[in-house]
């Protein structure tokens, strides 16, 4: 459907007339959201199966984020918010699959754009070492997943949209579920309620882990902890390796 609506577009079969522009366009965008929606329920699929594989190599953090950034530029723009990068002088180089950490990076700003109307998304990184920083600022819960990792970074998604109550927090990272996810007849802009699921899920498959900060009306937070140890350590965390360990089965 994808392929037949690009060739109408592109006038292989004529120039759409001014009345079948529209509709072409609706057919296109209903199509490609119905893509997105299968291709993240085989993402679930193969996650609940243990089949998803992760491939670790070592990446350059800095470059990595900058390009991620530049794939929602122009979604940024049309919206007129301002985007904003803050990162630190000496973001190490890490072990991790590029292709989920990219996945869950675009999730988080294709959620933070949906739900800014006006103002500001920025994305910040910190290190987190041995030492004082790291007591201070790793939780408690991201402490626990992986007690042999010495260094963390954290990759925080912050804008200044409609925020999520309290009560609500925990539930957008299930499945199918939507918050103020508009009228059921514009299903293309609604979304399909599993990114963010997908995105926990990826994130604790690559040792780390996915938490939300939020106040209704006044922006959220989302901070991704992933583990930063040598890139020439042997990555120990649960469930990664140069390739899962479950395809290996």
């Amino acid at each position: 459907i994808v392929g037949f609506v690009d060739l109408l577009r592109e006038g292989v079969y004529g120039e759409l007339s001014p009345r079948q522009v529209k509709p072409v366009e609706r057919r296109e965008a209903s199509a490609n959201h119905l893509r997105h929606l299968v291709d993240q329920i085989l993402d679930l699929a193969k996650m609940a199966a243990g089949r998803l594989d992760v491939y670790a190599e070592p990446l350059d953090i800095r470059p990595f984020i900058l390009d991620v950034a530049s794939e929602v530029e122009s979604l940024v723009n049309e919206k007129h918010l301002n985007l904003s990068l803050v990162m630190g002088g000496a973001l190490p180089k890490i072990r991790t699959d590029p292709t989920h950490l990219r996945q869950v990076l675009v999730n988080l700003l294709g959620n933070a754009i949906k739900y800014t109307d006006a103002g500001s998304i920025v994305v910040r990184t910190r290190l987190f070492s041995n030492g004082e920083s790291l007591a201070q600022g790793l939780p408690v819960v991201v402490a626990a997943t992986a007690t042999d990792t010495t260094s963390w970074l954290s990759i925080q998604v912050v804008d200044s949209g409609i925020g999520i109550p309290t009560m609500d927090q925990e539930r957008v990272f299930e499945e199918f579920e939507q918050i103020d996810s508009g009228p059921r007849a514009d299903s293309p802009n609604r979304g399909t309620g599993l990114g963010l699921a997908i995105s926990r899920r990826l994130s604790r498959l690559l040792g780390g882990e996915l938490l939300l900060s939020s106040e209704l009306g006044k922006g959220s937070t989302f901070t991704l902890w992933i583990p930063a140890n040598d890139v020439d350590a042997l990555l120990s965390v649960s469930g990664i390796a140069a390739k899962h360990s479950s395809h290996s089965r």
